[in-house]
């Protein structure tokens, strides 16, 4: 009996040995980073990869934990900062725009250093906008100063017989003014996430004046729809975990380089259903419009 039990020890020792450890670095406990982190947890509870929580910002991070890893998965770019500080280690960043990844990146240029974005695929969003204003053509979208039209999404807009019609704000204070401009050519405003148009007020100033223009708004969060977007396309933390999740179990035991900032394979829906009816505008079932955006539907 005790000669089969060392076998099966020596079987299975070294595929603990063996294994990928990722340590989970939160910006916060709680919230959408402790959600993500629950249903990573779940998705990752058999097979090769073992996470191990290393703590967060508020409460302070476990350097042996990090220092051991194989990979560092923070969330958020003020964890991501915190980790690639001390640690140099290869580092996925979940929970994070373009922007703010890009910005990470280039005051930590030696930094092995990727993520898994909030953005939508820019054609996942025209093709939703598509499914909802089929005879829409013209977008307008205001952005920061500082930041650039990412060149998917006007490709895919042109592609799809789009006008975007864009504007630049310097701060929130010239939201409404930009606002103005850009919505009385527009048939809808798309709103994407963006480093000073996302905080409260300026949301607020959106929503608000694009109302009194009667102007649907395409947004990147089921929070923002409640608000008063018409719709949007996003992923919540656990879709964020399922992606995650695939990716790690995808290396196989070991990475290098990592990838190219990775946008979301997994997505939710949201319309607000009451906000469509005072525009009058007649909004296909969920079930249709996720039709309409898996075909890619040709406008």
């Amino acid at each position: 009996m005790l000669q089969v039990l060392l076998v099966a020890l020596a079987c299975f020792l070294p595929g603990v040995a063996h294994a990928f450890k990722v340590a989970l670095a939160l910006a916060q406990p709680g919230g959408a980073y402790q959600a993500f982190a629950d249903s990573l947890q779940l998705k990752l509870a058999s097979g090769g990869v073992v996470l191990t929580p290393a703590g967060n910002l508020e409460d302070g991070f476990d350097d042996a934990v990090l220092a051991r890893a194989d990979l560092i998965l923070a969330t958020g770019p003020a964890a991501a900062a915190a980790v690639v500080e001390h640690h140099r280690r290869p580092t996925m960043v979940a929970l994070i725009s373009g922007a703010q990844l890009a910005e990470l990146r280039g005051r930590y240029p030696q930094a092995n250093l990727s993520g898994f974005l909030l953005e939508q695929p820019a054609e996942r969003q025209i093709r939703l906008m598509g499914a909802v204003l089929p005879k829409g053509s013209r977008i307008g979208m205001l952005r920061s100063s500082g930041t650039v039209l990412d060149p998917e999404l006007a490709r895919a807009a042109s592609a799809s017989g789009y006008r975007l019609i864009e504007h630049s704000v310097a701060g929130s204070a010239e939201v409404i003014a930009g606002l103005e401009q850009v919505l009385p050519a527009s048939d809808a405003l798309l709103v994407l996430p963006d480093p000073v148009l996302s905080a409260p007020n300026p949301a607020r100033s959106i929503l608000l004046t694009s109302y009194r223009f009667r102007r649907p708004i395409f947004a990147f969060s089921q929070a923002y729809v409640e608000a008063g977007a018409l719709a949007a396309v996003f992923s919540a933390p656990e879709d964020v975990a399922s992606d995650v999740a695939g990716w790690l179990r995808s290396l196989g035991g070991g990475v290098g380089r990592l990838p190219a900032p990775r946008a979301p394979l997994t997505y939710r829906i949201a319309v607000n259903r009451q906000v469509a009816r005072s525009l009058n505008i007649g909004v296909p079932s969920d079930a249709q419009l996720r039709a309409q955006i898996e075909a890619g539907r040709e406008r």
